[in-house]
């Protein structure tokens, strides 16, 4: 699949897609947002989560504004980043 994102997202989509090859679960979705949430802007993540997911954005951006009022547990979001890390999420956050 093309990757239509900006160059500005694409190492953030290496990096989710390279984290999960199988396709993101369900279970780390939430995470996922959670975590990348302080180093994108509502909209980018919205559009980085749509493309690695293949859900549409605006559904997406609903969820990214779920999980700003309501974080999920700090052990998911700990898995997810010990998982990215292993991926590059120091290096496209400092892309930043």
């Amino acid at each position: 699949m093309p990757d239509t994102l900006p160059p500005t997202l694409s190492g953030a989509a290496h990096m989710l897609r390279s984290a999960y090859p199988g396709g993101m679960p369900e279970t780390a979705y939430v995470a996922v947002l959670a975590l990348l949430y302080e180093h994108f802007s509502d909209r980018n993540l919205a559009e980085l989560m749509a493309a690695v997911t293949g859900k549409d954005a605006a559904v997406v951006l609903n969820d990214v504004y779920a999980c700003a009022c309501s974080k999920p547990e700090a052990s998911a979001i700990a898995a997810a980043r010990r998982l990215l890390e292993r991926h590059g999420l120091q290096a496209v956050c400092a892309e930043e």
